[in-house]
């Protein structure tokens, strides 16, 4: 069981450093929406997509580590967090995992912020340019080939005597 308890921390160390890494990287994209330099936000996604992949090769991994660790400990797999496992390690051990655990989630929390922030700001950019696109297009439809601006016609009101 020690083997898999210390198979299980890497896995859980491995996750926090690219959480850490994902973390740096939504910060920098913020920077990259600010300005709004594409070709930049585009390669920043296929490095989120590298981040991603590394992600779910862990979780599949974790998966493989929480069916045996479950097998062991005799525990219902949805029942199975990183506390429960360290009830059954080492103290030191037990503490180390607590201590990932809550730096873990702290860092999920981080990430969601930053990731909150650049929706945000993709959205606000998206209204702007739908806001742009809509002007201009009712822009265009108001002019003579002349160049000039088309008069407005006036539509007038009718009351129905039915009314």
């Amino acid at each position: 069981m020690d083997e898999l308890i210390a198979a299980m921390v890497k896995v859980v160390r491995d996750e926090v450093d690219i959480y850490r890494a994902l973390i740096f990287h939504a910060r920098e994209k913020t920077s990259l929406l600010v300005r709004g330099r594409l070709a930049a936000i585009l390669e920043s996604n296929k490095i989120d997509e590298s981040f991603n992949l590394k992600l779910r090769l862990l979780e599949d991994e974790m998966a493989r580590l929480t069916a045996r660790a479950c097998q062991g400990l005799q525990i219902p797999r949805e029942e199975f967090t990183l506390l429960k496992l360290a009830e059954s390690a080492e103290p030191t051990v037990a503490e180390e995992i607590r201590s990932l655990a809550t730096l873990f989630k702290n860092l999920v929390d981080q990430l969601k912020k930053v990731n909150q922030r650049n929706m945000r700001l993709i959205e606000s950019s998206l209204h702007f340019s739908r806001g742009l696109i809509d002007f201009i297009s009712g822009a265009t439809s108001s002019y003579q080939k002349t160049g000039l601006l088309k008069p407005y016609s006036v539509v007038r009101g009718s009351i129905s005597s039915r009314a």
